[in-house]
């Protein structure tokens, strides 16, 4: 099972459905502008609000990060991965515990690295 669907398992196995999100994020891939982009993002931001984190990764980040080769630039590629980021982030800066706070900072990482790839 891929990370992606490890997640989704885990969030439907707490009761949560990820099925508006994952329209929502194939929707936002068909940005044509940032302007249009970042106007998707915050209508996607509240409805991502609603998903937890049982396996200290924020889905909606994670779905992103693999939505990245559907976007039709590079520019636009940086603002969705800002945006998973700012999420990502947001997840770690939650974590009650250490271990839990190392563990959710692993995904923030890996989506730093891979901004500073597309970046170059």
């Amino acid at each position: 099972m891929d990370a992606l669907a490890y997640h989704r398992t885990a969030l439907r196995k707490e009761g949560s459905d990820t099925s508006q999100i994952e329209l929502l994020v194939t929707s936002v891939t068909q940005a044509r502008s940032v302007q249009e982009l970042r106007s998707q993002l915050a209508a996607l931001e509240p409805e991502a609000n609603e998903l937890g984190w049982p396996r200290d990764v924020d889905f909606t980040a994670l779905l992103l990060q693999h939505a990245l080769p559907h976007f039709n630039s590079n520019e636009l590629r940086l603002v969705a991965l800002d945006f998973a980021i700012d999420r990502a982030r947001w997840c770690a800066s939650a974590a009650t515990a250490g271990g839990e706070g190392l563990a959710r900072s692993v995904h923030v990482k890996e989506l730093e690295a891979l901004r500073n790839e597309i970046a170059v």
